[in-house]
Order: structure tokens, then C-alpha cells, then sequence
């Protein structure tokens, strides 16, 4: 199988940076609000699933399941075509390389993150309004409205460094799929490291930003209770995630693999 070493993934990266940073403003927004939508609806399948196994399934399996078809997120992201905050971390190569400016990087960040809140929360609206949330006895909608309550509360710190953790995996998974020159070997890594952050409990804006809606909906909640509760976990699960992608992925491998 065809296959990029890691220096040719690096100067891969900073040339896909140079390109997402040029994207049309209504291209990025529109592109945005897809990988918002993919991401929602990962974690619909992923709660659908796994809260609908019966009591045989404990904690870790429903951890490793989730995980597993979580995943068709990252696939339709890379595969379709779309631009997802998390992953777009990696400008910061393009960034060091001083082949786009930090302006340029901080419209593509700021145009991305807003059109991916967008397209999730549209989907965690769709997904109240279908009635799906009673599958399994109401198992899968009571799931979601505990999970949206814990990440509402969630300790500064904590969701700071769950932020860290998830997109130094998430951004790794985007970064290895640029190993290969076809689509099945550019979903394997991608949808190993993802499980990865799924299954120990990472920290990922984007999907928080279907997970807190759609729970806060489903119980009820008014909209200042659900625009409070995004707020207080979106700060520092976002920085953490910045951390995790722009610093431990994208700087470090900056500094492993120096530009040809």
C-alpha cells in the first residue's frame, strides 16, 4: 500500500493549511456546518447504539462500542469532504512555515468553529424533533440528558484537559490519514485513534456542541439554561483542544520534521 513517511506527511500538511486558509468564506462556512452535521450525527449513532444494547453490555463495552461507530464521523469528514475545527489545528504548520499569516488562520478558525456549532446544533434539534431519543425505553435520551448535565458542570480544569487529550488523538487521526493514497488506508488510523478518544472519555468541542443541546432539549431545559451550560464547557474544552491539535500535533512534528 502506497504510503507517505512522516516528513512527506509534514510538507502535505502545511500545502493542505495554504489551501483551507485561501477556501471562499462561503465555501469554509459551507463545509463548516457538514462536518458539524457528520459529527452530530456520530453521536447519534454512537448514544443510539450503545444505550440500546440491553443490561449485558457494563461500562466498558458501552465505552468500546461508542467509540467504534463514533467513528463514521472522522470518515465522512475526511472521505466527503469537510472542514472540522478540531482537525484544522493543523494550519499551525502552515502557520510556523510562515506560509499563511495568523490572520488568515484565525478567519479559518473562527469561520469553522461557528458554521460547525451551526451544523450540530441543527442536527441535535432534528434529532429532538424525530422522537429518536426514545429508543430503548427512553434509555438513549436519558443518556444524552445526563451526559449533557455532567459537561454542562464540568470543572474548568477538567474540561481543559479532556480537551487536550481528545484532539491530541483527533488531529493525530487526521494527521496519520494523510499517510496513505487511498481511502481505506487513510479510515484506518483515523478511525483507530478516534475510538481512542471515545472510549476514555476525551473531551471534543464540536460533538459537545450536538451533546449539550440535544440533552438540555430532550429534558426540557429553557434556551438561557442550554446557552449557559455550551458556554461553560465550549471555553475550556476549545482551548484544550487548540492545545492538543496546534501544539502536541501539529508544533511538535513542526519541529520533528523541519521544512525541505
Amino acid at each position: 500500500m502506497a504510503h507517505k513517511a512522516p516528513l512527506q506527511i509534514r510538507q502535505y500538511v502545511s500545502d493542505i493549511g495554504v489551501s483551507k486558509a485561501e477556501t471562499s468564506t462561503g465555501r469554509t462556512l459551507v463545509l463548516g456546518i457538514l462536518a458539524g452535521a457528520y459529527i452530530a450525527m456520530a453521536a447519534m449513532v454512537a448514544y443510539s447504539v450503545a444505550y440500546t444494547l440491553g443490561d449485558w453490555a457494563g461500562p466498558g463495552m458501552i465505552r468500546l462500542i461508542s467509540g467504534s461507530v463514533f467513528t463514521v464521523g472522522i470518515v465522512m469528514v475526511l472521505v466527503g469532504g469537510a472542514e472540522l475545527f478540531t482537525g484544522n489545528m493543523l494550519l499551525t504548520v502552515a502557520l510556523l512555515d510562515r506560509r499563511i499569516t495568523a490572520t488568515q488562520a484565525v478567519r479559518n478558525w473562527g469561520l469553522v468553529f461557528v458554521s460547525n456549532a451551526v451544523g450540530a446544533g441543527f442536527a441535535a434539534w432534528l434529532f429532538w424533533q424525530t422522537g429518536l431519543a426514545q429508543q430503548g425505553g427512553g434509555a438513549v435520551g436519558a443518556a444524552l440528558a445526563s451526559a449533557a448535565s455532567a459537561k454542562a458542570s464540568m470543572a474548568w480544569w477538567t474540561g481543559f484537559t479532556r480537551g487536550v487529550l481528545c484532539n491530541w488523538l483527533v488531529a493525530l487521526s487526521v494527521w496519520m490519514s494523510y499517510s496513505a493514497d487511498n481511502v481505506s488506508g487513510r479510515i484506518l488510523p483515523a478511525m483507530m485513534a478516534v475510538a481512542s478518544f471515545v472510549a476514555i472519555g476525551g473531551e471534543h468541542c464540536v460533538a459537545n456542541m450536538f451533546y449539550i443541546p440535544a440533552g438540555f432539549l430532550i429534558s426540557g431545559a429553557p434556551m438561557g439554561e442550554i446557552l449557559r451550560g455550551m458556554l461553560h464547557n465550549l471555553v475550556p474544552v476549545t482551548l484544550g483542544n487548540m492545545v492538543g491539535g496546534g501544539l502536541l500535533v501539529a508544533a511538535f512534528y513542526w519541529l520533528a520534521y523541519p521544512r525541505e
